[in-house]
């Protein structure tokens, strides 16, 4: 018997309402101007010319749609089962299902950070939002969070789903 828990991302709205209009304009920078600007009279220097000019853009546009589909539609999907913890963020580009074994898990537990410290600044997460909790897994040395920016509440009811 395993048990699903669906944690929906909390959008950024800005980035969820201009992002579309960014690909589409890299979209017709891709298809429609760099064909005409690398036209000239040798067929094959200008294909050779669009694929280097199309380089660029296309790897903005890649970048672009994963933040911004992982931003408006992503989802962490928990499946929980009595061997195994699956972890798969749904809407993420290039990424793949993560299992974790019950027996190499040592804890799951609850992390704050409503003040972030890092080597170079320190972030107070309190001041935006009330989500800020992670949860969790230490396997050996390494602890390895699997869903951010929770509120304390829906943290505690997850932790105690996965302690289950």
């Amino acid at each position: 018997m395993s048990e699903i828990i669906i944690i929906k991302n909390k959008p950024n709205w800005i980035i969820a309402l201009t992002f579309p209009f960014v690909l589409l304009v890299l979209i017709m920078i891709m298809l429609v101007f760099l064909p005409i600007f690398s036209a000239s009279n040798t067929y094959l220097l200008s294909i050779i010319n669009y694929i280097f000019a199309l380089i660029p853009f296309l790897g903005f546009f890649i970048l672009f749609l994963y933040i911004w589909l992982w931003n408006t539609f992503g989802r962490v999907i928990i499946e929980i089962c009595p061997q195994k913890v699956k972890v798969t963020n749904k809407n993420k580009l290039f990424d793949k299902p993560k299992e974790y074994l019950r027996s190499e898990i040592e804890k799951i537990s609850i992390v704050n950070f409503d003040i972030e410290r890092t080597r170079y600044f320190i972030r107070l997460n309190y001041l935006f939002s009330n989500s800020h909790y992670s949860i969790a897994i230490k396997k050996g040395s390494h602890i390895i969070r699997i869903v951010d920016w929770l509120s304390n509440e829906r943290a505690k009811d997850i932790l105690k789903k996965l302690n289950r």
